[in-house]
This record gives structure tokens, sequence and C-alpha cells, in this order.
């Protein structure tokens, strides 16, 4: 069973699904954007909502929440790298390739960047091209919001 919330953040509705134990996506466009529908059940996301809310309010560097990647062995890699990333630091699609194993799959690493189901969680966001932002799949306006809120 699939259980769905949402919350109004400073960058908009947040919607989240996860199973009992796992948080299992994020969306920074609201319900629509999840992949997959769930019982809405504001009380199953205590946790991550209370968490997400401090990150956006109160400084929240780090998260300590449950949650499921169903993805490549390289893709998990490329996440796992990408959660190193400190807060207010950012890396290059480069440099977590080389991090993965395969300096030279760089757009690869751009291709899992925009395939995150876990945003803010997996700070996709902090992922730069060598010469400029990059892309980010909910948007630059809202990738330039994210990198400023932690770096000020």
């Amino acid at each position: 069973m699939l259980w769905s919330s949402k919350f109004v953040s400073p960058i908009g509705e947040i919607a989240l699904l996860g199973d009992r134990i796992h948080l299992l996506e994020i969306s920074l466009k609201g319900m629509k954007g999840l992949s997959r529908k769930g019982k809405e059940s504001p009380s199953r996301f205590k946790k991550e909502i209370s968490q997400l809310q401090e990150y956006f309010y109160e400084d929240r560097k780090s998260f300590d929440l449950d949650f499921k990647v169903e993805a490549s062995p390289f893709a998990l890699k490329v996440y796992s790298s990408m959660q190193e990333i400190s807060y207010g630091k950012t890396s290059s699609y480069s440099d977590l390739a080389k991090a993965a194993g395969s300096k030279k799959a760089f757009r690869a690493v751009g291709t899992i960047c925009g395939n995150n189901l876990l945003p803010i969680i997996i700070p996709c966001h902090r992922v730069l091209a060598k010469n400029g932002l990059g892309g980010f799949s909910s948007g630059i306006k809202l990738k330039k919001f994210l990198l400023e809120l932690e770096t000020h």
C-alpha cells in the first residue's frame, strides 16, 4: 500500500509518496508530479514534513529519513555521491561520474540527476555543469532558490 501527502513550502506545494516505512518520492511540482498515487495520509509523513520544514525555515543541513531508491548500480553510486555533497557546497556532473567510477559518464550523471525521485533529500540541485548551473527537473529558478537558501 502506498500513502501520499502534501504541504506548502516557500517553493510551493511539495508532495510525498511512501510505503509504510520508506519515503519513495518527493515531487516539487505538487501531487500532480508524483509518478504514482497513494492514499492521502498526512500523519504518515509527520517526520518527513517536519524535516523538510526545518530545511526551509530552520537551517536543517541533513536529513534522517528512511527512504528507498530503485535504480541501477551506477545510479545508486551517483546518488550516494550526491548525498556526500555538503549543505551549501556544490559538485560537478563530471566529479560525480568520477566518484561513481566512470569519469566519462557525466551525461549519464545528468540523466540520473534528472530522474531523481527524492530531490532535496538526494541533493541533485547541488550538482552543477562545469560552465554553469546545468539543468534541474523542477526548473532553473527553483535550483537557484535552493542553492541560495543553502548559502545564506
